[in-house]
């Protein structure tokens, strides 16, 4: 019964849930919120109470689900890689390789996007020409996304 919940939940909810996030900007209070969402939803399929005391690391372990704010994560780098494949003619890529100048408008979040990467990228220590030279392998690229997206994320 836990199981057919638990595909009904990967399948429907979370795919729903997940549309397009690779275009996302993230900061800690979306993932906080989709973390909790995610725990909500998985507690109460596997029938768990608060009294109970389970930890997130121990939910995630019993559903063998990959933690949403990793999935976010991973989506997003594999998007990069495809706008990094592009060729230079390609909106995309030209809006990601675009420096605006002067201040976003009042009421505009701060962050974008690419500054959203931009701290991804910096934590993984790849320089923007390691990243496009990556990229056009897609087998590397596969192994890179795989390798910056494994790590536990448990909140």
């Amino acid at each position: 019964m836990i199981d057919t919940k638990l595909k009904l939940y990967t399948s429907n909810v979370r795919a729903v849930l997940l549309y397009a996030s690779e275009t996302w900007r993230t900061n800690r209070r979306i993932e906080n919120k989709l973390r909790g969402f995610e725990g909500r939803c998985l507690t109460r399929i596997l029938g768990i109470r608060w009294e109970h005391r389970v930890t997130n690391k121990e939910i995630s372990e019993r559903t063998d689900i990959r933690p949403i704010v990793e999935e976010v994560k991973k989506r997003r780098w594999r998007w990069l890689g495809h706008i990094l494949r592009m060729s230079k003619s390609r909106h995309p890529l030209i809006a990601l390789t675009w420096n605006p100048q002067g201040a976003r408008k009042k009421g505009r979040p701060q962050g974008t996007w690419r500054t959203s990467v931009e701290s991804e990228r910096v934590e993984s220590g790849k320089t923007w020409n390691e990243l496009n030279w990556l990229a056009q392998d897609r087998c590397e690229w596969r192994k890179f996304v795989g390798a910056l997206c494994a790590q536990e994320d448990y909140g």
